[in-house]
């Protein structure tokens, strides 16, 4: 057994309530506040010690950023409180050092613990973070699941499609993919405004699951007051802050808004060097051109493969890879045409980034963010678009689509294998235009419009206008 592993372990073991303070805390020595994903997790946590279920793994996926390490970090520091025996380590960090991955971990650690994992007494919870990092993370993982009962493992990783295709760990593990913030969660951060408990969920179920757009706006009229009881504690200039950077949590903490875009910055250029070769085999050529890529998307998010092929001199078959991996790594969210096979044969995807502040950094670098107006309705679609990934594909509840023929509608969304609800999406006073066009393509059950127009509805179109200020909440 390699010793300066074992004695790098004992380090990372000692050290730990130092290393967590450095995730947990900001500088001035307050503590992050906890995202709604927390509250989950730690009852995963507390199940298991408790013996009240049988659950000991859970993958937590999610690009770099949105705040993955601050929450294993902040749970392992309440277990420790509790006198749990808790560890937490970077796989990234350990494979900077050293050439060795979690069963390599394992290995030192029954070593340092004096006694094999499947001997122990008392039950353990380990917090890896960066797992994918590991190229034998997976099967690593299996094995050691398989060997004892008394580990629970909190795992996080950059790329939540190879994370849940993985068959060695997606019958053994629960998944709770970290998104970037929500508005509720970053008015609960930058203003301590804790949203009503269980409104939002009222609000996503009145707008999704119900049957008529009448019946919608009944249910939401009831809630209008609990909705414009929290709108009245908020400041309407944190919309244009939220959608232009407040999706991540680091922005907070940040001085001024170059700090937060050179962060952004920095962490596509991370991922570009880091996560994306791990995910696809690219050439160093190659990699040189993917952030001018998502510039070009963050310009234009829907363009042909062929067109820009032949605008980066690329093969199509290498365009399509990337675009692939930048899905993986969950930097963008691919919106198909909607349509048969034949009929979408030659459309283009559209493609939108998992939060507003990446489309964002792009306008500020460029010299276009001063033309915030024209382009904030982009932000809002990308804000959108990643609440509907996160709400419906990482549940598997659901597919989204767009229109792709002019004057089409933003979103497709269908829930199962009938219900489909036509959706469009504007800051400013949007009509009914867009949503009828497509409505009357597909057998659709009813077309919704976010937008600032003011929640009324149109029975024989079986369209409804919901403020944004129900979106938000959501």
């Amino acid at each position: 057994m390699n010793q300066e592993l074992i004695q790098y372990l004992q380090k990372q073991i000692s050290t730990t309530d130092s290393r967590l303070k450095v995730f947990t805390h900001a500088l001035n020595g307050t503590q992050h506040p906890k995202r709604f994903l927390y509250t989950k997790l730690q009852k995963y946590i507390n199940d298991f010690l408790e013996k009240k279920s049988s659950n000991r793994m859970v993958i937590m996926p999610g690009f770099r950023g949105v705040g993955k390490t601050t929450l294993m970090a902040q749970l392992c520091t309440e277990l420790k409180r509790k006198k749990v025996e808790a560890f937490f380590l970077s796989v990234e960090d350990l494979r900077n050092y050293f050439e060795a991955g979690v069963s390599e971990i394992a290995l030192a650690y029954e070593q340092i613990i004096g006694g094999d994992l499947e001997n122990l007494e008392k039950p353990v919870v380990i917090f890896l973070d960066e797992v994918q990092t590991d190229p034998n993370w997976a099967i690593s993982l299996k094995l050691l699941f398989e060997k004892t009962n008394k580990v629970f493992f909190c795992v996080t990783g950059s790329s939540a499609i190879d994370l849940q295709s993985t068959p060695d760990i997606a019958r053994r593990a629960l998944f709770e993919p970290m998104t970037p913030m929500s508005f509720g969660e970053y008015q609960m951060i930058k203003n301590k405004l804790e949203p009503p408990v269980g409104l939002g969920e009222k609000i996503r179920q009145a707008i999704y699951f119900s049957k008529t757009v009448e019946e919608i706006f009944a249910e939401l009229s009831m809630l209008s007051g609990g909705v414009n009881s929290y709108w009245a504690k908020i400041d309407r200039h944190d919309i244009k802050k939220y959608l232009a950077y407040g999706t991540f949590p680091f922005a907070q903490i940040m001085p001024d808004e170059i700090s937060i875009y050179n962060t952004i910055s920095a962490l596509l250029e991370k991922i570009i060097k880091q996560d994306i070769p791990k995910l696809g085999n690219f050439d160093q050529e190659t990699l040189g051109v993917v952030k001018r890529i998502l510039f070009a998307i963050a310009e234009n998010d829907i363009t042909s493969l062929t067109t820009l092929a032949d605008k980066f001199k690329l093969n199509r078959l290498t365009l399509a890879n990337i675009f692939e991996v930048l899905e993986k790594a969950q930097l963008l969210i691919k919106i198909p045409p909607h349509g048969s096979n034949m009929t979408i044969a030659n459309k283009a995807n559209k493609y939108l980034f998992m939060s507003p502040a990446i489309r964002m950094s792009f306008f500020y670098f460029s010299g276009n963010e001063g033309t915030y107006l024209t382009r904030q309705g982009k932000l809002l679609e990308d804000s959108i678009g990643a609440h509907l990934y996160r709400e419906f594909i990482v549940r598997g509840a659901g597919v989204i689509r767009y229109d792709s023929a002019q004057g089409g509608a933003d979103f497709v969304l269908q829930i199962g294998n009938s219900r489909k609800i036509v959706i469009e999406v504007g800051l400013g006073n949007k009509d009914k235009k867009q949503v009828m066009a497509t409505m009357k393509k597909i057998k659709s059950s009813y077309g919704i419009i976010f937008s600032n127009t003011p929640l009324a509805f149109d029975a024989t179109a079986k369209v409804i206008n919901i403020p944004l200020d129900y979106y938000f909440l959501m």
